[in-house]
């Protein structure tokens, strides 16, 4: 079988960094930990936040406390999977109006805290595409490849409890579909991601071995044996990415940079790396990013031999509409918020497309 495996670092920088830069340190003191809480669906008595019949909701809130702020980490599938992470003062706490919510509402307030946030970024998964990769580039090229997007507002998704754990280092849950739609899964196939949060720096134990922080999250996406629908079938995400930043002059609302990587030690043969920065990141090193390596794993077990290509795509500005999702809830339908898409493919030239395994991992 094969899958691909994506493994991405979703960080916040501190409000009270001095550090212009932050992708290793957030301007923290060494040695610097959180203290880690995690809930499902936090104060909602509603039958579906507890499990009861064939619909239920998964909301995950993950609050890591530091020595004078809290990061708050809000992980879901509802709508569309997103990640929402919010930094707040000590006393600020989270308020949910779970009947809005469950309608959909895009009315403000429907996520929000009790003190007006410092800052706030989102991040949602959009959308997974499936292409016919017809020259064998790992390219995604929509204009000249078949291609059709896969909605994950139409995918059902299995409980978690029995997925989430906490400790004192970290706080983690795991996502996945259920195999009953035979357009978009083979017997027992899934699409899941895992969403992990530390309470101290560190560097994550498997391929491709990512640094982390006491302020990050780390992602990581399995396509496991997926239906293809061409012979040279591959898969790309479309991700939407807001925050609270408001418009710098003379600085671009969101980018991505591709920067040189020299931790070969970490990941054999990966030189590079992709940056994904807000402006008050660029500016005075205040905000949030995203990092990743273009590399993913068409096995469970990740080594080199079983290591491809990943493709990141520039950021394209939109003001289209997005699928409903948490990230949504808590920016409302404001158009002061930065929002753009970018896309992320899996797969290189020769590897043997999708088929070859069913399996691709991301992280």
């Amino acid at each position: 079988m094969r899958s691909v495996v994506l493994l991405l670092l979703l960080t916040l920088i501190s409000q009270k960094s001095q550090s212009a830069v932050g992708l290793r340190q957030v301007g923290d003191k060494a040695g610097f930990s959180r203290e880690l809480n995690m809930i499902l669906n936090p104060d909602c008595d509603l039958p579906e936040c507890k499990g009861e019949g064939s619909h239920f909701i998964n909301l995950v809130h993950v609050s890591a406390k530091g020595d004078s702020d809290v990061i708050h980490y809000l992980w879901s599938t509802f709508g569309t999977p997103s990640v929402l992470i919010v930094q707040t003062s000590l006393k600020a706490s989270l308020q949910i109006n779970w009947e809005s919510l469950l309608n959909e509402s895009v009315a403000e307030g429907i996520i929000q805290f009790s003190e007006k946030p410092y800052y706030s970024f989102g991040l949602i998964l959009a959308q997974l595409w499936q292409f016919n990769d017809t020259k064998d580039t790992g390219k995604l090229d929509i204009s000249t490849n078949e291609s059709f997007p896969i909605s994950f507002m139409e995918m059902s998704w299995q409980n978690i409890n029995e997925t989430m754990t906490c400790s004192s280092d970290q706080c983690s849950v795991s996502f996945e579909t259920s195999s009953v739609d035979t357009d978009y899964f083979l017997p027992n196939g899934s699409f899941s991601f895992q969403m992990t949060a530390h309470s101290k720096d560190g560097r994550n134990n498997i391929l491709p071995h990512l640094e982390h922080t006491a302020s990050s999250s780390q992602l990581n996406i399995v396509l496991n044996e997926m239906k293809s629908h061409f012979t040279g079938s591959r898969f790309a995400l479309e991700f939407l990415f807001f925050s609270s930043d408001v418009s710098h002059e003379n600085i671009d609302p969101i980018a991505i940079e591709s920067r040189k990587s020299v931790d070969d030690e970490y990941t054999p043969g990966v030189f590079k790396r992709y940056v994904l920065t807000t402006p008050s990141s660029r500016s005075n090193g205040s905000g949030g990013y995203l990092h990743w390596k273009p590399v993913c794993y068409t096995n469970y077990k990740r080594t080199i031999a079983h290591s491809s290509d990943s493709s990141t795509y520039g950021i394209q500005y939109t003001n289209t509409s997005q699928p409903f999702s948490i990230v949504k809830a808590f920016f409302g339908p404001s158009d002061n918020n930065s929002m753009s898409a970018f896309n992320v493919s899996f797969g290189s030239a020769g590897d043997g497309f999708y088929l070859k395994t069913n399996y691709t991992s991301w992280k």
